[in-house]
């Protein structure tokens, strides 16, 4: 069984989810089991009221084998009790594609007086749906937390079940499998009329048949399809997206392809290097090598004569400007005329009148 989960935005309001839940066109039946359009809606209201970032939480889950909607039914109602919702505000619809069954389980974030719990809501809903293949009988699907899974198992007392999980997770191959898009960006893309699992699988094709990443751009081009650096460059740093030529968004190329992080930076700095970019035009390059000796040559080069090294020249002596001796005799006096010392007149004797001589 698999099991999605999203969290629908207080601000994007119920009217995407409703149209998509309760009237999907690709459906060949819709079966509501509880709930209304109407609860959705009041519960986006109360989220509004209440002031919480997400009003709505979309829990999809399609089983591998036939289950019956008594049993879609029971494992919503488990799903509400791990989370700490009530069942009586869910709303439960029922699809059947394809002549198989899957179910969407609608629950309001705010509970009349609690959030809904969401710690580690992907690994619960992974060992709910574990638990729940083994309730049935089903074969166990391999998830991403099977080992974690087993060990809270076996804390909470479920041996048998935690030794089931641990033999799954033993022969689980290394790369873990993981989901190459959204719920999110799959009700998207239906809606602008693309069929995700079918790209997937174009992409994956041309993937297998490319041998560097330079042709693979070449073979996204044939299909209108292009690659690119992500806008989450700070925090993903060498993350690339597959989009079409409009500019939706498929989803990521290491996921799409199943490429390690690793291995995909790898082949980007391939790419860069000097090595397999095409090399100017070199006329050096297109020289044939030819022996060639002095009985064989035919211009003359080899057997001209070797001509004497040219001798070096020394390098010029500086010369300095003709001097004038008529200013050399003229400075030569002005230096004369100041170091003499100068001679000043004695100043008048004084000489003392009497009054009487003045009168």
């Amino acid at each position: 069984m698999i099991v999605k989960e999203s969290r629908i935005k207080t601000r994007s309001g119920a009217d995407a989810l409703s149209r998509h839940v309760l009237h999907g066109a690709k459906n060949e039946a819709i079966r509501i089991l509880a709930g209304s359009d109407w609860l959705m809606r009041d519960a986006m209201r109360e989220a509004r009221r209440e002031g919480l970032t997400y009003g709505l939480r979309h829990i999809a889950f399609n089983p591998d084998e036939t289950m019956t909607d008594d049993q879609l039914a029971n494992f919503a109602r488990r799903i509400c009790r791990e989370f700490h919702g009530n069942p009586e505000h869910m709303t439960l619809v029922i699809h059947q594609k394809d002549g198989s069954t899957h179910g969407h389980l609608i629950l309001p974030e705010w509970q009349r007086n609690h959030i809904l719990d969401s710690r580690f809501s992907w690994i619960r809903l992974e060992k709910l749906a574990r638990l729940e293949e083994i309730r049935l009988g089903h074969a166990l699907v391999a998830g991403r937390h099977d080992r974690s899974i087993a060990k809270a198992l076996r804390q909470d007392g479920k041996v048998h079940e935690a030794e089931l999980l641990a033999a799954l997770a033993s022969v689980q191959p290394a790369d873990k499998p993981r989901a190459a898009y959204t719920s999110q960006a799959h009700r998207t893309a239906e809606r602008q009329g693309l069929d995700l699992p079918e790209l997937k699988q174009l992409v994956a094709s041309l993937w297998s048949h490319s041998d560097e990443l330079k042709s693979f751009r070449a073979a996204l081009a044939e299909h209108n399809l292009t690659m690119r650096e992500g806008d989450r460059k700070e925090t993903r740093p060498g993350a690339h997206i597959i989009e079409t030529s409009d500019g939706t968004l498929i989803g990521s190329f290491t996921r799409l392809t199943k490429v390690r992080m690793a291995e995909f930076r790898k082949l980007l700095a391939e790419e860069h290097s000097p090595e397999h970019e095409k090399p100017e035009l070199d006329i050096r390059s297109t020289r044939v090598p030819v022996c060639m000796t002095s009985e064989n040559d035919l211009t003359g080069i080899l057997s001209a004569p070797t001509s004497p090294p040219a001798r070096k020249r020394e390098p010029k002596r500086i010369s300095l400007p003709r001097r004038n001796k008529a200013i050399d005799a003229l400075r030569r006096r002005q230096m004369e005329e100041v170091d003499r010392p100068a001679v000043m007149p004695p100043p008048p004797a004084e000489t003392i009148v009497s009054a009487d001589s003045q009168r």
